[in-house]
């Protein structure tokens, strides 16, 4: 598949599998918080998706609840995707945002005088 019509591939997902985490998983919102949907890679053969999530709570368990409705949302990527091959759909969580507090409450810790 040629990188444009995959990075397009790619788009489609994104706005679909988000709409769907709203519209379809309200629920999840008081286990997990806001669910962010931070990108979503689709392989050279298409045969697999990796969604990368992250959320405010109860991160360690997001990509497995995730994953129960990974089918489900299969299903609506083979309605909305002119696809040849439809990908399994796997959950990673995105610990981007996670890194980057983490890093930036060490640099609070530091004493000044360390800065210069």
């Amino acid at each position: 598949m040629r990188e444009d019509r995959r990075k397009k591939a790619e788009h489609i997902s994104k706005k679909m599998i988000s709409t769907y985490l709203v519209q379809e998983l309200p629920e999840s919102m008081s286990e997990y918080g806001l669910i962010t949907l931070t990108d979503t890679k689709l392989s050279q053969d298409l045969s697999y998706m990796d969604v990368y999530v992250s959320s405010l709570k109860s991160w360690d368990t997001l990509t497995k609840y995730l994953a129960l409705y990974a089918r489900d949302i299969e299903k609506q990527l083979c309605k909305n995707l002119p696809l040849i091959k439809i990908p399994r759909v796997r959950f990673r969580y995105d610990t981007t945002h996670k890194d980057a507090f983490e890093i930036y409450q060490k640099i609070q810790e530091l004493p000044e005088s360390s800065w210069n």
